[in-house]
């Protein structure tokens, strides 16, 4: 039993850092740093994103009533790209805001408001640093192209698809690598008797 809880705890080792006491601190500006990678998307079972190098600035302003967050995102997530499947570097550069205010009882009031008990001393903002790097994921996910235009696809990959198209005589495919797909969506043509 006591196995199993050191290695959860192990496990969890790399968010203690996010876990933010403010009890003792002064009301006003506080600023934070980290150095977001592996060690933190393994703490998440789930996570879609698994290899990256992100830092975050983080600032806390602390009042009477409420602490305010400032989370600044910036580097790179590796993601599979739809196209190839090969790994690529997505950049990241956003920034988020939640405030957290005290009450009687932990809830989430809205996407960007968290109410909390106000007898707590600290506030873990490692899920929500999670949350927003999955949030700054595209819809769409491609190799960015190349500085002459030419997609940055694994080439080999781009040749099988095309031959794959061809084969069961569909352009559209090959053709429509580089549309937008809205684009394309906008060009179909429906039945409207039916």
């Amino acid at each position: 039993m006591f196995k199993i809880i050191r290695q959860i705890q192990d496990k969890l080792e790399p968010l203690k850092p996010y876990n933010i006491g403010f009890s003792g601190l002064a009301e006003g500006h506080h600023r934070f740093s980290f150095d977001i990678g592996e060690a933190f998307f393994a703490c998440f079972e789930k996570s879609e994103i698994t290899v990256g190098e992100v830092h975050l600035s983080m600032n806390m302003e602390k009042e009477p009533s409420m602490l305010v967050f400032d989370f600044v995102l910036k580097g790179w997530i590796e993601l599979a790209c739809d196209r190839c499947l090969e790994g690529y570097h997505e950049p990241v550069d956003h920034a988020y805001r939640l405030y957290v205010k005290f009450g009687e009882d932990f809830r989430e009031e809205s996407e960007d408001v968290i109410i909390i008990s106000g007898e707590e001393t600290h506030f873990d903002v490692s899920h929500y640093v999670y949350e927003f790097l999955h949030l700054g994921i595209p819809l769409r996910r491609v190799h960015p192209d190349d500085k002459h235009g030419n997609p940055g696809c694994d080439p080999d990959m781009i040749e099988r698809l095309k031959e794959h198209s061809e084969e069961k005589h569909k352009p559209g495919l090959a053709a429509n690598m580089k549309q937008d797909p809205l684009e394309v969506l906008k060009a179909l043509k429906f039945n409207k008797d039916n």
